[in-house]
């Protein structure tokens, strides 16, 4: 599996899946959550909301992990990870494990080659961007996940991805770019 970093934004890679973070009532209110909502339609909102009405709940829980992809999208899942309570804190340690977990999913599903993943947890979230990388580099590579073509984490915002390139070279991290 070939892990990298792109400046772009994720939902304009070709990807079968996607890992992104979203909030504890699974509103797509922000970030990539929001970014979904705008490009696919009002129903993917309604049928994140109505996952949670199912099973009786309001509300989400920090470490939690949907595996869903709404009507409408391109994807053969989308991984909606809650790394984050509902102050938004969270640790590189929550977001290891929900990746890990979501990578995991992926490699299961025999229609997942290619993976779009934005930063967990480092927007609204109070996990530090460049922390992510950190946690999330070991993580794409290892083996476990060698039967997926690639991972790549997206980065829309030029500045942010430059600091990304900076600290992978600086510390080697296993992330072609």
């Amino acid at each position: 599996m070939t892990p990298m970093l792109a400046h772009a934004d994720v939902l304009d890679l070709q990807v079968d899946a996607l890992i992104y973070s979203t909030n504890v009532m699974l509103n797509c209110s922000g970030g990539v959550g929001a970014a979904l909502r705008m490009r696919y339609g009002q129903q993917v909102q309604t049928e994140l909301h109505d996952l949670l009405r199912q099973q009786g709940r309001r509300q989400a829980h920090q470490g939690e992990l949907f595996a869903y992809a709404p009507t409408g999208t391109p994807y053969e899942m989308i991984y909606h990870t809650l790394p984050c309570d509902a102050w938004y804190q969270s640790s590189p340690a929550q977001v290891a494990e929900l990746l890990q977990r979501a990578l995991r999913n992926c490699v299961q599903e025999k229609n997942i080659q290619r993976v779009g993943l934005s930063a967990l947890a480092t927007g609204f979230g109070h996990v530090e961007f460049l922390d992510f990388f950190r946690v999330a580099a070991p993580i794409l590579a290892d083996p476990a996940y060698e039967s997926l073509d690639w991972v790549c984490i997206a980065v829309p915002d030029r500045a942010f991805y430059e600091r990304a390139r900076e600290l992978i070279r600086r510390e080697h991290l296993p992330l072609l770019f």
